[in-house]
């Protein structure tokens, strides 16, 4: 994957955490999903760091900060599997 590709992909994941987001507050079923709303802002922290990172052409701080997020474990990097000649 290219710089574009993961901004795209990430840009697509940020929405759904967004909505994800969102929906928790609004559902409130359970009487304490603090736990989950801190792991939602904290991806959203670091896809933003990522993408300023990225801006600023600091290629190494935006691969820790892709290492982060994957750590948290939103996976971004697909590998593809080898073409069948």
């Amino acid at each position: 994957m290219d710089v574009f590709e993961i901004l795209a992909e990430l840009e697509r994941r940020e929405e759904q955490i967004e909505i994800k987001l969102k929906k928790i507050l609004e559902a409130n079923l359970n009487p304490f999903p603090g736990e989950r709303i801190q792991k939602a802002k904290l991806l959203l922290k670091l896809i933003y760091e990522f993408k300023k990172h990225i801006q600023a052409d600091e290629f190494i701080q935006a691969g820790m900060k892709l290492r982060d997020l994957e750590i948290e474990g939103l996976m971004i990097l697909v590998e593809k599997s080898p073409s069948l000649k």
